[in-house]
């Protein structure tokens, strides 16, 4: 039943986004002259290619919810493409993958190694959608998160260049970008409207420029490694 659920609702979210994405496209080629008088700097990244990255999507979460947790992946991607469009990055889902039981709840550190045996280098960002999201011990303590980025720093072979995104069940829709902003090499900021803060709210949260410029060569770096 989930499998044939996640099929159905898969094939309908990936026909959304490609019509999304060809609106997108129409928009922008309204001028095939360029306007000489608008700025060069935006004329210049008006020409740039659009960097597409993929996502292998891991469903972690609990069989009794699998449409819900699918509807929280769409407005997480719809909310990373906005925050990506003024840069020419664009999030893509490659495939969609149902994790076995018992990786609902991700809390210990050997959670977070048990997962990175999902998580190949492969050339897509992998992304784990979980019911239950905690960091326990070291000087911080135990405390609930909603997304985290994770890659492996230490000198096992069979982990080497691994790394992955976790998003957790109550978490916002900005999460998921938040979280690429740190694969992409962006540290947290203290604005509260900024993406790359931690308590980040208002209407409105946006990358700045700087931060842009360091995520497009973060995604450059990362689609030709």
């Amino acid at each position: 039943m989930f499998n044939a659920v996640i099929r159905r609702w898969f094939a309908w979210l990936v026909a959304a986004l490609v019509v999304c994405s060809a609106g997108v496209a129409e928009a922008s080629s309204g001028h095939k002259v360029p306007d000489l008088r608008q700025d060069p700097t935006k004329s210049t990244r008006s020409r740039a290619a659009t960097i597409k990255i993929p996502l292998t999507v891991h469903i972690a979460a609990s069989e009794e919810h699998p449409l819900a947790t699918l509807r929280r992946l769409e407005q997480a991607i719809e909310r990373a493409n906005e925050a990506l469009r003024p840069f020419q990055i664009e999030v893509v889902i490659h495939e969609i993958r149902q994790m076995p039981e018992g990786f609902g709840s991700i809390t210990r550190r050997r959670d977070r190694r048990r997962i990175a045996q999902y998580a190949p280098t492969d050339g897509s960002v992998h992304v784990f959608m979980v019911d239950n999201l905690e960091l326990r011990g070291g000087r911080r303590g135990d405390r609930s998160v909603r997304g985290l980025h994770w890659r492996y720093r230490g000198v096992l072979k069979r982990l080497r260049q691994r790394e992955y995104v976790v998003v957790s069940g109550d978490a916002p829709a900005t999460t998921l970008v938040h979280e690429i902003g740190h694969l992409f090499g962006l540290p947290h900021h203290d604005g509260e409207q900024n993406l790359m803060c931690s308590c980040r709210r208002g209407p409105l949260q946006i990358f700045t420029s700087g931060q842009g410029q360091t995520i497009r060569r973060g995604a450059a770096a990362f689609v030709g490694r």
